[in-house]
């Protein structure tokens, strides 16, 4: 019996991906309900917690004709705006994500946006910590962090080639 134990136990750690999220694993409705779960009243997103409309048919989302989310907007609900954000539950499609004149708080992790992310707009919230900007997905053009509580040294020695705009002001 105690053998069997021993078995079970080396299978279940012998995978080192197992706990690891792989976006490319969820389907896009599955990631952006994940996303915007971690929003203050996210029903007034997708229509029903339990039961979330179509994606492309959520207020705020923008989808292609192939039905993939390439944008999503949620600004000015200052107080109202409360919540976290977790870029590596963006689906690999997103190219706009503007979350500006809210009270979002947390840390954000720059390296977890999309690839084909090209613009960002997260100032005038409440956003903590450090920012990796030698991480940035390539196809980044704009990124608006300023107004936010961000802190320590920053590197600009890997901007993407393609920045036309980088605003870090107030932080």
């Amino acid at each position: 019996m105690l053998s069997k134990i021993y078995a079970v136990v080396y299978f279940a750690c012998a995978d080192d991906g197992i706990g690891r999220f792989d976006r490319s694993t969820a389907s896009q409705q599955s990631l952006m309900e994940l996303f915007i779960f971690g929003l203050n009243q996210p029903e007034k997103i997708c229509g029903s917690r339990e039961d979330p409309d179509d994606l492309c048919e959520w207020e705020g989302v923008k989808c292609n004709a192939d039905g993939e989310v390439e944008e999503f907007h949620w600004n000015f609900k200052q107080d109202n705006g409360t919540g976290t954000i977790g870029f590596e539950f963006l689906p690999w499609s997103m190219k706009t994500l503007r979350m500006f004149m809210n009270a979002l708080s947390g840390t954000i992790q720059l390296a977890d946006l999309p690839g084909k992310m090209e613009v960002v707009n997260i100032s005038f919230n409440n956003l903590i910590g450090c920012l990796d900007l030698d991480r940035l997905p390539a196809a980044v053009r704009t990124l608006n962090l300023n107004q936010n509580t961000f802190t320590g040294e920053i590197s600009l020695g890997n901007l993407p080639q393609g920045l036309e705009c980088l605003s870090l002001a107030e932080n």
